[in-house]
């Protein structure tokens, strides 16, 4: 005998049911984001950009009036006074204060070491000494200060002689370029 359902078989089988409110609301969201943005670019580009192009147009004008106050002579003397500083400014950057050296001297310098003679050469930044020095241990004591200094870049012992009890030596130091400006 075959099989008797209690129930109907379309009741077993019910469509599902989905929420209708959950679309509606995204798309209500959506809409109001976008009316906003739409009103915020009109109010953009029909009242801010007016605003600003007359904001723009006054200070044009005002500086068309400046412009008529200021005679060209004027403008002239400025922009030549102007180069001159520019010009001044150059010079006091690129040159070399000498002076400095004596400092330094006196800071690297032995004391049992006196010079006889110094020459500096601007261009080349060497410092040529005429020095005397007690003994050869003073002498390398010496040297050894020229070789901490910071300030020079490299020295060069051209002559050292003994004579007298006394060392006689000639050095060449080369001065780093930014010490002297």
């Amino acid at each position: 005998m075959p099989q008797q359902f209690i129930q109907n078989p379309l009741n077993q089988f019910e469509p599902e049911r989905l929420p209708v409110g959950w679309p509606w609301r995204m798309f209500t969201v959506s809409l109001i984001i976008l009316f906003a943005s739409v009103l915020t670019y009109f109010g953009l580009v029909f009242g801010y950009e007016p605003f600003l192009n007359s904001k723009i147009q006054a200070a044009d004008s005002e500086l068309t009036g400046l412009s008529k106050v200021i005679t060209k002579e004027d403008r002239d003397q400025l922009a030549q006074f102007y180069s001159q500083l520019v010009n001044l400014k150059n010079l006091l950057d690129n040159h070399i204060i000498s002076s400095k050296l004596f400092p330094l001297l006196e800071k690297i310098t032995n004391q049992k070491v006196y010079y006889r003679n110094a020459n500096f050469n601007v261009t080349e930044g060497k410092l040529e000494l005429e020095a005397v020095a007690q003994s050869f241990n003073v002498l390398s004591e010496q040297l050894e200060s020229f070789n901490l200094a910071e300030e020079i870049e490299r020295y060069i012992v051209n002559q050292a002689q003994l004579s007298e009890g006394t060392v006689s030596f000639k050095a060449t130091l080369k001065v780093k370029s930014n010490f002297l400006k």
